[in-house]
Order: structure tokens, then sequence, then C-alpha cells
């Protein structure tokens, strides 16, 4: 089996310290030892542990971004809803750790890398905004009525439902549980 780079042994090191203890909790001689690396190697890759957990939430939300994106391509309205809320709670289903990371993660503006991920952050919630006006447009009602904060919502709501999923209903098949998701929205 391959060997995986350094640089994402300690990436993905970082997430399992981070899911059990918190990033407060965590410590950089602990995803050390995870990543199964010498601490001098984590500090060659990331100066800090705040340049760590920065990059860790950078990928997971830039990946969340592209999931969400993909997912909306060639749809619109109900069936671009639902594509976007399978594909996340897909995409956080095959991740447990990070799910709960970027959970606890997603409002908290206190951090150091709170301005760097802000932008990223918007794009998911632009994504979500943009699909529920669609809807409200098939309803017939004004989308422009859908702000940025029924985005967010959605986000959250997807981000909240899939850690709910993963740890007390994980049997339950994703459309169901997507299913669940949207009826709070009305769609």
């Amino acid at each position: 089996m391959a060997r995986r780079p350094t640089r994402q042994a300690i990436l993905d090191a970082a997430i399992t310290v981070a899911a059990r203890r918190g990033i407060t909790g965590a410590s950089m001689d602990e995803v050390a030892e995870e990543a199964q690396v010498a601490k001098g190697s984590l500090y060659y890759n990331f100066d800090s542990k705040d340049a760590l957990f920065s990059e860790v939430l950078r990928t997971g939300f830039t990946r969340l971004v592209d999931t969400v994106s993909a997912a909306r391509t060639g749809l619109t309205g109900r069936a671009a809803l639902r594509s976007v809320a399978v594909a996340t709670m897909t995409l956080l289903q095959t991740n447990p750790e990070l799910a709960k990371l970027m959970a606890a993660e997603l409002f908290r503006t206190d951090r150091t890398w709170g301005d760097a991920l802000a932008p990223i952050r918007s794009d998911v919630a632009v994504h979500f905004r943009d699909v529920l006006r669609e809807v409200r447009a098939e309803q017939g009602a004004d989308p422009a009525t859908v702000t940025g904060i029924s985005g967010a919502a959605l986000l959250g709501a997807l981000a909240v439902a899939s850690l709910d999923w993963l740890l007390f209903h994980p049997d339950l098949d994703v459309q169901v549980a997507v299913d669940e998701v949207l009826v709070t929205v009305g769609a």
C-alpha cells in the first residue's frame, strides 16, 4: 500500500485529533504522533497550529463548494436542491470527523482563520441561497425574498442533520435523511 505524502498525513491526523479533542484541545505533539511524523516535519509543513487548522478547514470547505457546485450542474429548482442536499450529506458521510469539525467551526468568528474562511463559507451559502431562489421561483413566489441568511440556514441544517444522521441514525438511507431536512425548508 502506498504511503500518503507527509502533508496529507498531517492534515488527516489533524482532523482525527480535532474530532476527538476539539481544535483548542488538540496539540501539535498529538497531531505528529497521529500522523506518525516527527514534530519537525509538522512544523516544516505548517508554521503553527493555527496555520494547520486553517488549511484543514479551507480544504474541507473548498471541497464542499466544489461538491455543491458540481451537484447543481444541469439542474434547477427542486431537482437542484435535492441533488445539492444529497451531495452535501454524502460528502460529510464519507468523512464524519471532518463533518464534525466543519460543523463546530462553521459559524465561529473568533478564530484566526475566520477571515480567511469567510469567503469560502459565503460561497457555499450563496450556492444554497441560489438553489432556494430557484425553488421559490418554481412556486411562483418572488425569489428575491430568499436571502443569504436562507442559504446559511440550509447549510447549517444540512451540517447538523448530517451529524445527527451519522451519529444517531447511521442505518437511515441518505435519501430519507435528505427528505427529513428538506421538509424543514418546505421543499
